[in-house]
């Protein structure tokens, strides 16, 4: 009997093992200068994954590339098909499609961002500071045919850094609660992102709310380091 059972548990660990090598991800970098701000990257499960990797012409001349066919899940018979594409103003993308009988149909908007990620969970990750005021991670779902991101009450952002400038932080996202001025210089970390607004810890474990200034045009980093509209 406990032969049996040291054998059920070294075949059940076997098993466990297997499939967790199976869904271990790998990565493609498409390039070290395949968008203005750097390398773009694709993380992936092999077994769900037909990488091709391959330039794709077009008449505006910038960087395009067919990266991959996959699959979400092991469960999802649906095949999507990867592109990137460098924008024509910095503002690189993934645009994601369908394989269907009359060809690849486009889901929704291209993302913006610098990594995706299919872990095969039946979902998909798009990250990178591009177009955005922060390093953005977002989470989408491609359920009946159709590109929806998955809602978060909040964005996290988890940047340790500091201020470029004296700053108020508030109680409330309004700004009608005033906490306390943040002088110059002064190590903040910025936890997350609602709209136009962060919540900001200082020392103490104080947190507040921070709106930045100039939120339609401030592209380098006036007030806090690390801050600022990466694109247009």
């Amino acid at each position: 009997m406990r032969i049996f059972l040291v054998s059920a548990l070294f075949l059940a660990a076997a098993v466990s093992q297997a499939c967790a090598q199976e869904h271990e991800l790998k990565t493609l970098n498409l390039g070290d200068d395949a968008s203005y701000w750097g390398p773009v990257f694709i993380h992936y499960v092999p077994a769900l994954t037909k990488i091709v990797n391959e330039p794709i012409a077009n008449e505006w001349g910038g960087k395009m590339i067919r990266v991959a066919e996959l699959r979400l899940s092991p469960r999802s018979k649906d095949v999507l098909l990867i592109e990137y594409s460098e924008g024509a103003s910095a503002d690189p993308m993934f645009i994601i499609y369908r394989i269907e009988d009359g060809g690849p149909r486009q889901l929704g908007n291209a993302i913006m961002g610098l990594e995706l990620e299919a872990p095969g969970d039946g979902c998909f990750y798009v990250r990178g500071h591009t177009n955005s005021w922060f390093d953005k991670r977002r989470k989408f779902t491609s359920e009946g045919g159709y590109l929806r991101e998955v809602r978060q009450p909040f964005y996290y952002v988890g940047l340790e850094t500091k201020t470029l400038a004296q700053i108020a932080i508030h109680g409330n996202q309004g700004g009608s609660e005033f906490t306390q001025l943040i002088p110059k210089e002064t190590p903040v970390t910025v936890v997350l992102n609602d709209g136009d607004s962060f919540l900001l810890k200082v020392d103490h474990d104080v947190l507040g709310w921070w709106r930045p200034k100039n939120m339609s045009s401030q592209q380098r980093a006036e007030e806090i380091e690390g801050i600022y509209l990466k694109g247009d």
